[in-house]
C-alpha cells in the first residue's frame, strides 16, 4: 500500500479499537476470524468489504461511514441512501452481534432487573 498522507481504514478502525480500550483478540472473536487475520485488516494487508466494514463499526458503536476512505473526487453519493442501507443492514445484522457479545468470556451484562434488584434491598 503506498502512502498518501491520509488515514487508512485500517489505521482508522484501530484507532477506534483503541479508544474503545478492545484488544485485537476481543475483535477477532466478535468478527468471528483469527487474531492474525485482524491484525492484518488493520495494517491494510487484506481487502475489508462493506460488509466487514459495518461488522467493525457495530463492534466499536461507531457510523461505519467514520471508517471510509474520503472519496477522491468528490462525494457524488446519495448519503441518505446510503444511511437508510446502514440501518437496515444494522437491524439485519444486530441481533447475531448481541448474542456474541453475550457468548464472550471476558465481557460481564448487568441486566436492568439486576440494578433494581439490588437496590430494593
Amino acid at each position: 500500500m503506498e502512502d498518501t498522507g491520509m488515514t487508512t481504514t485500517g489505521e482508522k478502525i484501530r484507532i477506534q479499537r483503541l479508544i474503545k480500550n478492545y484488544s485485537q483478540e476481543y475483535m477477532a472473536f466478535m468478527l468471528d476470524i483469527s487474531q492474525a487475520a485482524y491484525s492484518k485488516l488493520e495494517r491494510n494487508e487484506t481487502e475489508i468489504s462493506m460488509r466487514r466494514v459495518y461488522a467493525i463499526a457495530e463492534i466499536l458503536e461507531i457510523s461505519s461511514y467514520e471508517l471510509m476512505p474520503k472519496p477522491k473526487y468528490g462525494t457524488g453519493i446519495n448519503q441518505e441512501f446510503i444511511m437508510k442501507t446502514f440501518y437496515k443492514l444494522r437491524k439485519l445484522w444486530g441481533t447475531d452481534l448481541k448474542k456474541k457479545r453475550k457468548s464472550f468470556p471476558h465481557s460481564i451484562t448487568i441486566e436492568h432487573s439486576d440494578i433494581s434488584n439490588t437496590s430494593d434491598k
